[in-house]
């Protein structure tokens, strides 16, 4: 492995993030949605550790998986924790629920969880845009895997890392929305500070990530689009990738922008 951190992306809101100390995975999903798949489980084979933003499901069914392929420790909320245990038989040893803010040492990383907001989800909208876009089959079961096989109410929370290089990643995963809370996010800069940030680009919320982004202040800020081929099922449009770069560039000239493509890898630099 690679001594330089080294961000990898495997499409959907997974991420690695890999350094000399080892791996830490963020939301591992491997399989096959709504036609399109560009991992696969070997690709998660060096994890360590395995953090959980929330209970949907397609941030949370292969969790089990992979965590049973790589013996890794999971760190999430009590409710994700507890839905591995019961219903997927993850071992207690190999969980830690944490509280926000509540920082942990772990596998050579140190791990501070925060909370976020998720935008507004409506499981009638979804299902009614899949009646419209000849999707409906779809849909019903996205959203009975969603009832069935994951916590869905489960807290959202992002992830501030640090590695053993002093590297510091903050994953804040799809919470700049009209669900954000901005003085919330300034608080959180100043109590943790970020070399490298990933945030969530969809929709018609460039405004919204920027105005996060900008709080947070991060040398290298990585853009991902959580649901682009769910959101391409049900006709529902996303400003262009290049809006949201363009956005940020505007609001913090001197930061990289990178956008992320599925399995794609990128080297971190810290910040000097």
């Amino acid at each position: 492995m690679s001594q330089e951190p080294t961000l990898r992306y495997f499409g959907w809101s997974s991420f690695s993030f890999e350094s000399g100390g080892g791996t830490i995975l963020f939301d591992p999903l491997y399989r096959k949605l709504f036609g399109r798949a560009w991992s696969s489980l070997d690709d998660f084979r060096s994890a360590k550790v395995i953090c959980v933003t929330h209970g949907h499901f397609d941030h949370y069914v292969d969790v089990a998986a992979v965590q049973k392929q790589t013996d890794a420790v999971v760190v999430s909320s009590h409710k994700v924790c507890e839905h591995l245990r019961a219903k997927y038989g993850v071992r207690s040893q190999k969980l830690i629920a944490v509280e926000p803010f509540q920082e942990i040492d772990v596998c050579g990383f140190r791990i501070t969880p925060f909370e976020w907001g998720h935008r507004e989800v409506r499981m009638s909208t979804f299902l009614r845009k899949g009646v419209l876009k000849a999707a409906f089959l779809p849909m019903i079961q996205f959203a009975w895997l969603n009832l069935v096989s994951a916590p869905f109410n489960a807290p959202y929370l992002g992830f501030h890392v640090v590695d053993s290089s002093g590297m510091r990643l903050t994953n804040y995963c799809e919470g700049f929305s009209d669900a954000m809370d901005i003085e919330g996010i300034r608080q959180l800069a100043r109590r943790l500070t970020t070399d490298v940030m990933i945030a969530g680009a969809q929709l018609n919320f460039e405004e919204h990530v920027a105005k996060g982004v900008a709080a947070m202040s991060p040398r290298t800020v990585v853009l991902f689009h959580p649901h682009e081929i769910f959101f391409e099922r049900l006709g529902l449009k996303s400003s262009s990738a290049e809006t949201f770069a363009s956005a940020v560039r505007r609001v913090l000239p001197q930061t990289e922008v990178i956008v992320a493509k599925p399995m794609s890898s990128y080297t971190m630099c810290a910040r000097s």
